[in-house]
């Protein structure tokens, strides 16, 4: 009995000990080493027309040299397959495929410049993300608000495991706030597992939808490993849920 209760006292020290530990999350990714990642999108659309679609995307990214104590990033989309079920209607497209009927076609012209064409945005040390770029590619195809699923925003301070944070950013395309609230879970195999939660809100204040998800990142990098995010948006009369999943592929 006193030896498991030795077990177990040793065992509840090294828990506080770890969540007291405090880390300095800083962006330090390897420069000009691809990371390949993996990010499947399931979207329903709920309103006059109701619409599913299912989107698969592979993509190199690419850090390169801080300037002004910004990171540079490349991404670039090697692959992309959509499947579209509007009702009477469903619809599928695969990148790898020659587009044979018309629907398929059509999606081919549409993604056709987010494979020929290379994302740029930078970030600076605490995840903040600036300077978005994607030449060539319209609005509708791309959702420029999506990059944040690519990463989290750090405190300027250090942190323990349980300690939470806030962080507030603008999404031009929607034209709302995003203000965010961050808390350090825990640390895995995989690295930091950071949860969120995002309030959507529009120009007078108001709530039009949330983000709820978590983040995990490198314990060295402090670049993501993987993410999981649910987007619920109700604007212009119809109700848009929005699933993402990115994984690093090895």
């Amino acid at each position: 009995m006193k030896r498991l209760l030795s077990i177990l006292f040793m065992v509840i020290t090294m828990l506080c000990t770890q969540a007291q530990e405090k880390v300095t999350f800083r962006l330090a990714p390897e420069f000009n080493k691809p990371l390949k990642y993996e990010m499947v999108t399931k979207m329903d659309i709920e309103g006059p027309q109701t619409v599913i679609m299912d989107m698969l995307m592979h993509m190199d990214m690419t850090y390169s040299s801080f300037e002004d104590s910004l990171v540079n990033i490349a991404a670039k989309y090697s692959y992309v397959k959509v499947d579209v079920d509007a009702g009477m209607m469903t619809a599928s497209y695969d990148s790898s495929k020659e587009p044979l009927t018309e629907i398929e076609k059509i999606f081919a012209t549409q993604f056709k410049p987010i494979i020929e064409n290379t994302l740029t945005y930078t970030m600076n040390k605490l995840g903040h993300i600036k300077n978005i770029d994607f030449p060539n590619v319209s609005d509708q195809i791309f959702d420029k608000s999506s990059v944040s699923s690519f990463g989290t925003t750090y405190p300027n301070y250090s942190i323990s495991i349980g300690d939470s944070w806030n962080a507030e950013s603008k999404i031009e395309q929607l034209n709302v706030i995003a203000k965010s609230t961050f808390k350090l879970a825990e640390k895995t195999a995989q690295g930091y597992k950071i949860e969120s939660t995002v309030n959507l809100e529009d120009a007078t204040g108001k709530s039009v939808g949330t983000t709820t998800g978590y983040f995990v990142v490198d314990a060295k990098t402090f670049t993501t490993v993987s993410s999981s995010t649910i987007t619920s948006v109700e604007m212009q009369g119809a109700k848009i849920k929005t699933t993402t999943e990115l994984n690093m592929v090895k």
